[in-house]
């Protein structure tokens, strides 16, 4: 198989998956070298196809569910050791996260994609950073950071907010 077809062939699997799809996996089913695909989305993603790389794999942008009405941010501040607390509260409140951002001093605003939204999704992310805090990105910035969330609609959201608020997890100057 050519590389354009193998890249065509990606972007299929991906339309059909419901759910990310690794590198690892793509590169075994084209049997090719997982670099080799990290090369192939960035070429699909150069020409302007909307992929999403998180820590679950590959999905395209517009496979994230938006079923919810309201989209808004919330900044927190804490450890690792209030890191599924954190994620709990949102996901057991029926809110999905979308990303994380933190403002970094030299770098400026820093964004990863962080979908969540279900209880599988809560352990496969704290297993990632299971034996390595410094992965966490408000590692950087001593714990502050923000998330998107989308909630069904604005009192959702305050739910939201009032819950990390009693966790103790909400930023608040």
């Amino acid at each position: 198989m050519k590389a354009k077809e193998r890249r065509q062939a990606i972007l299929a699997d991906l339309k059909k998956q419901s759910h990310p799809i690794t590198a690892s996996q793509l590169a075994q089913r084209y049997q090719v070298s997982r670099q080799v695909i990290v090369g192939d989305i960035a070429l699909l993603r150069a020409s302007d196809i909307a992929i999403t790389a998180s820590n679950q794999g590959y999905f395209l942008t517009s496979h994230l569910k938006n079923t919810r009405c309201y989209t808004g941010k919330i900044v927190c501040q804490h450890g690792l050791d209030q890191t599924a607390t954190e994620l709990q509260a949102i996901v057991d409140l029926g809110a999905r996260l979308i990303d994380v951002e933190v403002d970094h001093p030299i770098y400026g605003l820093l964004l990863a994609p962080l979908p969540i939204e279900k209880q599988a999704d809560i352990d496969y992310f704290m297993q990632s950073i299971k034996h390595d805090p410094s992965k966490l990105l408000s590692s950087l910035t001593e714990g502050l950071h923000s998330h998107t969330i989308q909630c069904r609609d604005l009192d959702h959201f305050h739910q939201v907010q009032d819950r990390l608020k009693e966790l103790g997890i909400l930023y608040h100057d």
